[in-house]
């Protein structure tokens, strides 16, 4: 789906799929990123609350601990403000439960959603370390397990190549629009 840039880092959400799809992932046909900020709390209470609603099998407390603003969007399939409108129930269950570690943890971080389907989202990527009090994750639709062997392959493989200097940019970027 051609589109007109409208995110700052919309170039590297496309640099980014069509690296994975040079790679052999011709499924791999969208890429979300996000800036993913803390709201309240540190590690330890942030993963209290996050094991408590995994204990009682409800959707962790996104929204109370993190924002999410879209910071960069390519896809063949669907406009960002379609993908929009359906991020809640695009961004499962698994992907959530990992946001602590996508925010806390040093790059790289893969989280995986087995379940996810259709437009869900499959994997979330950190990369990179935080730019300041940010992280940035990469929400892509990956359609075979073989994705994460990939990875675990390529571990030293210089991301910088791919997302520019996306870090430094994104700590100065603000975009009103939260998508939790």
């Amino acid at each position: 789906m051609t589109q007109a840039p409208h995110l700052p880092a919309d170039a590297t959400a496309q640099r980014i799929v069509r690296h994975f799809q040079a790679e052999g992932f011709a499924g791999i046909t969208e890429a979300l990123i996000v800036r993913v900020g803390l709201r309240k709390g540190d590690r330890q209470e942030v993963d209290a609350a996050f094991d408590a609603a995994l204990e009682k099998e409800v959707m962790p407390p996104v929204g109370e601990f993190f924002e999410m603003r879209p910071y960069g969007f390519y896809s063949e399939q669907r406009s960002f403000p379609d993908a929009k409108a359906i991020f809640q129930s695009d961004f499962g269950g698994s992907l959530r439960q990992g946001l602590p570690s996508v925010f806390f943890d040093v790059a790289p971080v893969m989280i995986d959603d087995a379940l996810a389907t259709s437009t869900k989202y499959d994997a979330m990527l950190k990369l990179s370390n935080n730019a300041g009090d940010y992280a940035l994750a990469i929400l892509l639709n990956d359609p075979s397990s073989s994705f994460f062997e990939y990875l675990g392959t390529h571990r030293g493989y210089n991301w910088q190549a791919i997302m520019g200097d996306l870090e430094t940019a994104a700590s100065s970027f603000a975009l009103e629009a939260d998508l939790i």
